[in-house]
C-alpha cells in the first residue's frame, strides 16, 4: 500500500477548482479508524457540516476525502468524496489519480459508488486556463496590522469584517461576516478576490470610527488567524 500522510490546516490553493474524483462507499469513520487518521469537521460553505481528512499521496499530491452529513441523511450517501486540486488534474489526468488515490487506501474499485468521468480532465484544463488568463492580483506587502470594523446593520450586508493589511494599508486577507452568522473569506490565493476584496487603501481605525454607525478597533495576528480558521469551518 502507497504511504500517505495526513496534514491539517490545509486548502487547495483556488477554493474554486478543487475537483471530485470519486466517492467511496465506504465510511469514513471506518476507513480513518483502520489508517489511524484524525478527522476533521468544519461547516462546509452552503452544505452544511462536513467532516473530512487531507492526505499528501506519495506522489505529493493532496487529496481531500469529505464527507456532507446532508448527503448521508437525505441522499443515502455512505462514503466520503475525494477532490483533488484542479491543476493537478489538468496535468496528471484522471486515470493515475484515481489508481493513485485507490492504492493508498487499500481498495479497488468494488469500494467505490461514483466514478468522475474522462471530461472532467478536460473541464479541469479549460478552468486552468480561464484562471491564467485573468489579470494576476496586485501586489502587497507583507502583513503589517490587522483590524475588525463592526458595521450598521443592513439587509444583504457583511455586519463584522476582518483584516489583514500590509504596511500601506492595502487587505492581503478578508473575512466577512453576516448577522445571520456566515463567513465569506478572501485571499489573493483565492478566485473570489475579483468579487470580494475591498478596492484601494483601506481607511485607519479613527476613520472609520468618524463614520456614523461604524466602528473599528486594531487586532491582534493571533485574534485574525483564529478568526480565520472559525470562517473556514475549523473547530
Amino acid at each position: 500500500m502507497t504511504p500517505a500522510e495526513q496534514i491539517f490546516d490545509y486548502r487547495f490553493p483556488n477554493v474554486d477548482c478543487a475537483t471530485a474524483i470519486l466517492t467511496l462507499s465506504r465510511p469514513l469513520a471506518e476507513l480513518a479508524a483502520s489508517h489511524g487518521w484524525t478527522l476533521e469537521t468544519w461547516q462546509e460553505g452552503g452544505l452544511g457540516d462536513a467532516s473530512g481528512v487531507f492526505l499528501r499521496l506519495g506522489s505529493g499530491h493532496t487529496v481531500l476525502l469529505m464527507e456532507l452529513r446532508h448527503e448521508i441523511e437525505h441522499f443515502g450517501a455512505t462514503g466520503p468524496t475525494a477532490f483533488v486540486d484542479g491543476a493537478v488534474l489538468a496535468t496528471h489526468g484522471l486515470a493515475d489519480l484515481l489508481a493513485e488515490v485507490l492504492a493508498t487506501l487499500g481498495l479497488t474499485e468494488h469500494d467505490v459508488s461514483w466514478i468522475a468521468t474522462a471530461g472532467s480532465q478536460q473541464s479541469a484544463i479549460d478552468f486552468v486556463n480561464d484562471m491564467r488568463n485573468l489579470p494576476p492580483p496586485p501586489s502587497v506587502g507583507p502583513p503589517d496590522s490587522y483590524m475588525h470594523t463592526v458595521n450598521p446593520r443592513e439587509d444583504d450586508i457583511e455586519l463584522e469584517c476582518y483584516g489583514e493589511l500590509d504596511r500601506d494599508r492595502y487587505p492581503i486577507r478578508w473575512i466577512r461576516k453576516y448577522s445571520d452568522g456566515r463567513f465569506e473569506t478572501c485571499s489573493y490565493a483565492q478566485a473570489n478576490w475579483r468579487d470580494m476584496m475591498p478596492e484601494g487603501v483601506i481607511p485607519t481605525v479613527s476613520e472609520i470610527n468618524d463614520l456614523s454607525g461604524f466602528s473599528a478597533h486594531a487586532i491582534s495576528a493571533s485574534e485574525f488567524e483564529a478568526t480565520w480558521r472559525l470562517a473556514l469551518g475549523f473547530k
